[in-house]
């Protein structure tokens, strides 16, 4: 009689299923029906105004057609359907300004995983695959103050809290850094 697999064993399964490859302008409605499916659920209880501006100002088509010339864009797909995401660059690329940070830094701007997905370790895989892409000796990422969900996923994977970065209107951000053990 034959053993059943294991829920590790599926979950290895499934995420061997995943491809990882840079995004492409083909991606762009892929991508934005990812922010769709993943930042409401996400931010909405922290600060439903603050999600809604994440989908108006960082998951739109016109911000992903200029952001992808400038930052490196990964996506995973699974069954040939884009199902998480991640973009990281230097931080000079962003469209942001941070008058807090001096000099530059390598940043990770964006995981995430279509919720449909969780658990199959494809964040993991993601992130693994951007900190062997780092061109410097350490990444940097911040989270918004109240997503518990991928605060723990980092601290878990290395990262710590360096500062927080306080806005009256909007939620906190919180810079993570983990140091990568020698330039690349």
């Amino acid at each position: 009689m034959a053993e059943s697999p294991s829920a590790v064993d599926v979950r290895a399964q499934q995420c061997a299923e995943v491809t990882l490859r840079p995004a492409t302008v083909d991606d762009i409605p892929a991508l934005r029906a990812l922010g769709e499916a993943v930042v409401p659920p996400t931010y909405g209880p922290i600060d439903a105004a603050y999600a809604q501006r994440m989908l108006d100002e960082w998951w739109t088509a016109e911000r992903f057609a200029d952001t992808l010339p400038r930052v490196r864009m990964l996506v995973a797909e699974r069954d040939g359907q884009v199902v998480a995401m991640s973009s990281f660059g230097r931080l000079s690329a962003s469209h942001r300004d941070f008058p807090h940070v001096t000099g530059d830094r390598e940043v990770m701007w964006k995981l995430y995983v279509h919720p449909d997905h969780h658990g199959l370790g494809i964040g993991s895989r993601l992130l693994a695959e951007v900190e062997s892409m780092t061109e410097g000796d350490e990444l940097w990422l911040e989270v918004v103050d109240g997503n518990v969900r991928a605060y723990d996923f980092y601290v878990s994977r290395g990262f710590r809290e360096v500062e927080r970065v306080t806005d009256r209107e909007w939620p906190d951000d919180i810079w993570l850094r983990k140091p990568l053990g020698g330039a690349r």
